[in-house]
């Protein structure tokens, strides 16, 4: 019985250590100089705006969006479901239209698919999709579409939180956990040259793979399958740190946690579903880069990977002092150290003209706040999507 006890253990302190030891390695590869794309011909592009009743947030999206664009682009907005005036603000402010209306079929995927459709009659070199609440940084379409024309293949640009002038200094924390998934840890893979996941906004896409993806679906996080089947297809994501994507964090606790249970669900979920897959087309197809891409995926959010890590932790040392077996518990100990000062280095290089000092002081209690989301996993597990409320609404803006 002992003899299996401490096996068991060993596989929770081997099965916590990896996703901490790949935190850490990335986070250290990415205080490397950047590796830049190469940058081809400004092919014409196609951008897709999906939106919800958003018309708090669209005119301004749409503005943004049109004063980098040339004669032979496109914006497109797709207005999907809408029951407020989005579709008719955001042709005033200069975009084309589709207006759908599916209540069966709703969601981003949907959506996307018919903006493709619609674009397909005469289509464009890439295709770049921006979330109705994001803005774009300046240049970011064109340093997109040339890098998509030199590389032939999808292009995420970097997407990062703002907080609201009022958030929580808890915010700030899930700010910075955003950023060391969307910036650190996609520098690094790019840094080597491997596959990076997609964030959902500030992807851009070769017309040619585009058109032939699986786009209308109801997935709650369209992006990150997306990205896992275009990079089992051959058609790899590439990571372009200078083209800069920014939207804000939900207002209020209630939408701030709907957002988070929606994603981290959704990505718990994938990985459960993918990993056995990358894995399998590693071995069978000879591809030790989706190996590479699966253990990537592994990762779990940050928060999530600090409660596991405390439990490892406690089931280590718990074995380390009933059975006299320390190597389990000096392992963890090891790397989770490890991690944490990779982050802090993380920190002080990407993030601390974002967050604060004074702000991270409150991670214990954004991680203890996460325990719910991953509660309702075992009983309300959340597998549609949803809309979060966005800061324009909570003022009256843009309401009916």
């Amino acid at each position: 019985m002992t003899t299996v006890v401490i096996m068991m253990v060993w596989l929770v302190a081997l099965a916590v250590s990896l996703p901490l030891l790949v935190v850490t390695v990335q986070c250290v590869l990415a205080m490397l100089p950047g590796r830049s794309l190469p940058r081809g011909e400004r092919d014409s592009i196609g951008v897709l705006i999906p939106a919800h009743n958003e018309a708090g947030a669209i005119q301004r999206t749409v503005q943004n969006i049109r004063e980098q664009m040339l004669a032979d682009d496109r914006l497109l907005v797709i207005a999907d479901n809408c029951s407020d005036n989005t579709a008719p603000l955001a042709g005033e402010a200069g975009a084309e239209v589709i207006e759908r209306n599916d209540p069966d079929r709703r969601g981003k995927g949907f959506a996307l698919d018919a903006g493709i459709r619609a674009l397909a009659g005469s289509p464009p070199g890439t295709v770049i999709i921006v979330d109705a609440d994001c803005q774009v940084g300046s240049d970011a379409l064109d340093r997109l579409a040339r890098s998509v024309t030199a590389t032939g293949r999808p292009v995420q640009a970097r997407y990062l939180m703002r907080m609201p002038a009022d958030s929580s200094p808890e915010s700030a924390v899930s700010v910075f956990a955003f950023l060391v998934k969307n910036w650190v840890r996609a520098r690094a893979m790019q840094r080597l040259n491997l596959p990076i996941l997609l964030t959902g906004t500030g992807m851009a896409f070769p017309w040619t793979v585009i058109e032939k993806a699986p786009l209308a679906s109801g997935e709650i996080v369209e992006d990150l399958a997306l990205g896992l089947l275009l990079t089992r297809r051959g058609s790899a994501p590439s990571f372009c740190e200078e083209a800069h994507v920014w939207s804000e964090l939900p207002v209020g606790a209630a939408a701030a946690i709907e957002q988070r249970t929606r994603w981290e669900h959704g990505y718990l979920a994938c990985m459960i579903r993918e990993i056995p897959r990358l894995l399998r087309d590693a071995v069978v197809r000879l591809k030790p880069h989706l190996a590479l891409v699966a253990i990537d995926l592994m990762v779990p959010p940050l928060s999530l990977l600090a409660i596991v890590s405390l439990l490892g932790w406690a089931i280590t040392g718990a074995l380390f002092i009933w059975a006299g077996t320390s190597a389990p518990f000096w392992i963890l100990t090891t790397i989770g150290f490890a991690a944490v000062l990779s982050i802090l280095m993380a920190y002080f290089r990407f993030g601390k003209h974002i967050v604060s000092v004074e702000s991270l002081r409150r991670t214990p209690g954004y991680v203890l706040g996460k325990l719910g989301i991953y509660r309702r996993l075992f009983g309300r597990r959340q597998t549609h999507w949803v809309r979060t409320q966005r800061e324009a609404e909570r003022h009256g803006e843009g309401e009916l």
